[in-house]
């Protein structure tokens, strides 16, 4: 089973970091990331808000800067509640669950990441990730709050977690999605697209939807262009 991580920047209130804490335990995801904190993410308001998931909190990682965070995941979905112009496709928050699994074992791990409470991720933060969701609302403003929108994504991403059953794991061998950025990026250098550019980043954006039998076919392809152009394979 893929393992799902929620990353949180820049929060700033405990209540909030107990609140998405209790969300991702009930809804059975475990991994809680913390990326610059401001506020005590131990502290008492959010050990009562918690209630129940003080665990979840407890082994929570902290880092510095957002890069650092996502920098061993295969899939970082970033969240928002506006139209960004960083991405061009925005996807719905009850087609994620689809678009995890359908990369089959091809995917390890995929992030979650929400912004701060005043303002959410930047421009800078989204850029960095992989694909941008959304929840639909009615209006935008107000908006979600930071504990409420945790708990949207929750339940839908509980599609994963709760409807899981235990099989033997298979070993994924050179089909990761890192594997499928590395040889996409390769491959657009050489025909000479420019990856600070606009069409580069639509690329790999729209490379990160491929379902399982998609990525194998990518592979399988560049196969033949690294044998031909770069005498390897992988």
């Amino acid at each position: 089973m893929v393992k799902l991580v929620f990353i949180v920047v820049g929060v700033s209130r405990e209540e909030n970091v107990g609140a998405v804490a209790r969300a991702i335990k009930t809804m059975g995801i475990q991994a809680l990331y913390l990326v610059d904190p401001q506020c005590n993410h131990l502290g008492s308001k959010a050990l009562f808000t918690a209630h129940g998931s003080q665990d979840i909190l407890e082994k929570a990682r902290i880092y510095n800067q957002f890069k650092e965070s996502v920098s061993g995941l295969d899939l970082v979905v970033g969240t928002t509640a506006k139209k960004r112009s960083v991405h061009e496709d925005y996807h719905w928050v009850e087609d994620l669950p689809e678009i995890i699994t359908g990369k089959g074992e091809s995917l390890n791990t995929a992030g979650i990441v929400f912004g701060c409470e005043e303002s959410g991720l930047t421009n800078h933060d989204l850029s960095m990730c992989h694909l941008v969701s959304k929840i639909p609302m009615y209006r935008n403003y107000p908006s979600l709050n930071l504990g409420q929108a945790a708990m949207v994504y929750a339940t839908y991403l509980s599609k994963i977690t709760l409807n899981y059953k235990s099989k033997a794991e298979k070993e994924v061998s050179g089909v990761e999605l890192p594997v499928v950025r590395k040889k996409a990026k390769q491959i657009l250098i050489d025909v000479g697209i420019d990856p600070n550019g606009i069409i580069y980043p639509r690329i790999m954006e729209r490379l990160m939807m491929m379902n399982k039998d998609d990525i194998n076919l990518f592979h399988s392809f560049s196969k033949y262009y690294l044998q031909k152009y770069h005498r390897r394979i992988r």
